[in-house]
């Protein structure tokens, strides 16, 4: 499976996906995925910029609950994820493969780490509660985070 071009990617904008009436703050020095970003959003879905390439969207971090679900399908629409709120880690694996790493952070969730891509390889990371399902998700460009310290 292959997402949009790195090209395609660095354009997209938080402004673009919230639904007019949810307020979309920026703000720098954003520390996340051992780099500083400029984070656009709401809560903590939005679109980064790495403090080195401000002008580019390098990743962006989806938390189901915080968008409405149409809003939510259309960031994935765009960058061409065929990921839903709530699906299972089966579900999820049969769209995006076998993790190269799980970690653990809170005892009833766990987050799935997938290289998506080859052509434009991207790191996807995806949370599923053990209940809820997919919770959030995260997808950063891998030239991007190459300048991190991950």
């Amino acid at each position: 499976m292959e997402l949009i071009s790195y090209e395609d990617f660095s354009r997209l904008r938080m402004k673009q996906f919230a639904p007019a009436d949810m307020e979309v703050s920026e703000g720098d020095g954003y520390e996340w995925m051992g780099g500083f970003w400029i984070h656009e959003g709401v809560g903590f879905t939005g679109v980064a910029r790495h403090e080195d390439t401000p002008d580019e969207a390098g990743g962006l971090e989806v938390d189901i609950r915080e968008l409405p679900e149409s809003a939510t399908l259309a960031i994935f629409a765009a960058i061409h994820l065929p990921l839903r709120p709530r699906m299972t880690l089966d579900e999820v694996r049969s769209i995006v493969g076998e993790p190269e790493r799980t970690n653990v952070f809170v005892a009833d969730r766990k987050s799935y780490n997938f290289t998506v891509g080859s052509r434009y390889p991207y790191h996807v990371s995806a949370t599923v509660h053990d209940t809820d399902g997919l919770i959030y998700v995260v997808v950063i460009r891998k030239d991007v985070l190459s300048k991190c310290d991950v």
